[in-house]
């Protein structure tokens, strides 16, 4: 079970990665030109500039299992995740430095590579301040997409990171991602498919996620995402 949870918890560090920037070039195609499209389609940098703290419930199915899934952020890199699955409780903490996972009365500390992945997407201010997180992009062209035709960008982070993002080249939305990510048992290629946006407090998120990781598949909806209610720093102190 704790393995099967842990597959859950990078499905929805995913899923918070809308904060994105471009720092290359390749094709002569200009990937800062299809950032900033994006960013236009969710609702503009003002807005996106304006969360301060956001909230978000997820419900569905996973591995044969109902799932209850809440995310809380707070600026600038604050982070918890609770996870509610087969009558137990997984949190995972993430104080802007370190990061625990909690199962049941188990606490244990998330390893380092897995750490370096996690400062990257817990950061709200990453388009604010690209540079301090070493995150970078390069065009690799256009494919399709449940026949939209789509242009790809390949996000590397610092660590060595390596992610393939879809843009929908008529919406200019995110539709789909591609990375390799450091498991408990291994190297895994996850899949994550983003659909159903829906504005709040003037931008725009995907309001269902279908994640395939190996033979398995996630499914979850969104059912409530509450953005500056001024959530206590309290709630994302690990204790020792």
């Amino acid at each position: 079970m704790k393995t099967k949870l842990f597959l859950i918890f990078l499905l929805i560090t995913t899923f918070l990665t809308t904060n994105i920037i471009s720092q290359e070039n390749n094709q002569g195609v200009d990937p800062e030109e299809i950032i900033e499209r994006y960013i236009s389609a969710i609702g503009g940098a003002e807005n996106l500039n304006k969360v301060q703290d956001r909230t978000t419930i997820m419900r569905g199915n996973a591995m044969d299992q109902t799932i209850t899934l809440i995310i809380k952020q707070k600026a600038p890199n604050k982070f918890r995740q609770e996870i509610k699955v087969a009558g137990m409780d997984q949190v995972l903490i993430y104080d802007g430095e370190k990061a625990v996972m909690k199962i049941g009365d188990q606490q244990m500390d998330v390893p380092e590579e897995q750490l370096d992945q996690l400062k990257v997407e817990a950061a709200m201010e990453l388009l604010l301040n690209p540079e301090e997180y070493g995150v970078t992009f390069s065009y690799e062209g256009e494919e399709m997409v449940d026949n939209k035709k789509c242009d790809v960008l390949k996000m590397q982070t610092e660590s060595g990171v390596i992610s393939k993002i879809y843009f929908d080249k008529e919406s200019g939305l995110k539709v789909l991602e591609k990375k390799s990510t450091v498991t408990p048992m291994g190297s895994m290629e996850q899949t994550i498919e983003f659909s159903d946006y829906k504005e709040v407090a003037g931008v725009k998120y995907p309001h269902k996620l279908k994640q395939s990781f190996g033979p398995q598949s996630v499914e979850v909806t969104v059912s409530s995402i509450k953005v500056n209610t001024n959530l206590s720093d309290d709630i994302f102190k690990i204790s020792e």
